[in-house]
């Protein structure tokens, strides 16, 4: 006969936690000394287990404010949406002091069971799914220098000015135009330009502007043939990710899959609105994240950028 000794350790474990939950200090006399000794009592351990589960969050809908349910949902449905779902549990917390406010992981177990008016589908990276890829072996030109090369005070994010570039496609048609987003490590502070073409040209220019509006020391890019030329600005630290390793930019991939949400792939960006791009970029900026305290990227960044103005203003005096 087989013994199945994990059902056995199982089994062990359930009992501890019973013993423990109905054991209640008890004292006697030995010896004409005071011996306290823990006694099981069962009924005990069923009052415990009873007031546990009714103190519970996950049990507590029916006492969550029909203000609170209203208010999530709006902000869930606003667009472009500027919560996600802890920011507004925090947000709302810090305003209502009293009022019973399930945590992050409940509100996301409600909506995973179909308890809200907010379904899984309305929150686009709930149900994004990760592929997981072997690692393959690099077939691609190296265009500069290796991200192996980049600084630790680049790497540790300790200072303003180094950003991770990358491209945003629509459909994927012959000629079709792009997005450029370029996201700063230290604030996750995003820039994003509509570009013509997917074209090394067009990346040139568009990071060229922004250079003149903000300060732009370092970009980390991937080997995509649209930055083959980044390395040619002068002034400029450019550094590449080693192939199919997307986690190398993941400052970048994650404000890409933020705006996803309102751009998806597949959809032709021939007559898409600038004016909207610009929507979409200064609501992921006002998201509060919690990496910052719950302080947006754009409130992080804001006097980084203005100290960082002085600097470019003086330099184009110079220059002139």
């Amino acid at each position: 006969m087989l013994v199945d000794w994990e059902e056995i350790d199982l089994l062990l474990l359930v009992k501890s936690r019973e013993i423990s939950r109905g054991s209640i200090t008890q004292v006697k006399k030995v010896n004409g000394q005071k011996v306290y000794y823990l006694h099981y009592y069962a009924d005990a351990a069923q009052n415990r287990y009873r007031y546990a589960r009714e103190a519970s969050y996950y049990l507590k809908l029916d006492r969550v404010s029909d203000d609170f349910l209203r208010e999530f949902t709006e902000a869930m449905k606003e667009k472009p949406r500027i919560h996600s779902v802890d920011t507004f549990v925090h947000t709302y917390k810090s305003q209502h002091v009293d009022v019973v406010v399930p945590s992050t992981k409940t509100l996301y177990n409600y909506i995973h069971q179909g308890l809200l008016e907010i379904k899984v589908i309305d929150l686009p990276r709930a149900v994004r799914i990760r592929k997981r890829f072997t690692k393959r072996p690099s077939t691609k030109k190296h265009l500069g220098k290796s991200i192996e090369e980049r600084p630790e005070e680049i790497n540790n994010r300790s200072h303003f000015g180094d950003w991770e570039i990358d491209s945003v496609l629509g459909g994927k048609t012959v000629g079709e135009p792009s997005i450029l987003t370029l996201v700063e490590r230290q604030t996750r502070y995003a820039i994003t330009k509509n570009l013509v073409e997917k074209k090394a040209e067009y990346v040139n220019q568009a990071v060229l502007e922004c250079m003149k509006l903000y300060p732009i020391k370092s970009i980390t890019a991937d080997n995509g043939n649209e930055f083959a030329s980044l390395s040619e600005i002068d002034g400029l630290d450019v550094y590449f990710a080693h192939a199919y390793s997307s986690y190398e930019r993941g400052t970048n991939e994650n404000f890409n899959g933020l705006l996803r949400e309102f751009i998806p792939k597949g959809v032709s960006l021939k007559d898409f609105n600038p004016k909207l791009l610009e929507d979409y970029s200064k609501a992921i900026n006002e998201r509060l994240r919690r990496i910052h305290g719950y302080q947006s990227a754009k409130k992080e960044a804001g006097t980084k950028v203005l100290d960082s103005q002085l600097f470019l203003d003086c330099r184009a005096r110079r220059s002139g």
